[in-house]
């Protein structure tokens, strides 16, 4: 037996994936501009970092890129 939706329920389920994608573009944003998150040129995702003597390290959860940045003082 198949599934069949209307046309309102289509749009009732373009309605809910559209807002979660545009809260999740405001919660990025609210990261670029804090400064405090770099996000990973490979993949996109966002980057953890790890403070090492006067170096930041930076890995992606995705991919496990690793880049290290020295922190000016």
């Amino acid at each position: 037996m198949a599934i069949t939706f209307t046309d309102e329920e289509l749009m009732y389920l373009d309605k809910d994936r559209d807002m979660q994608l545009h809260s999740i573009r405001q919660d990025i944003d609210t990261l670029k501009v804090k400064g405090n998150t770099a996000f990973c040129k490979k993949c996109g995702h966002m980057m953890h970092y790890f403070t090492i003597g006067n170096a930041k390290l930076l890995e992606c959860v995705f991919c496990r890129n690793r880049v290290a940045r020295m922190i000016e003082l």
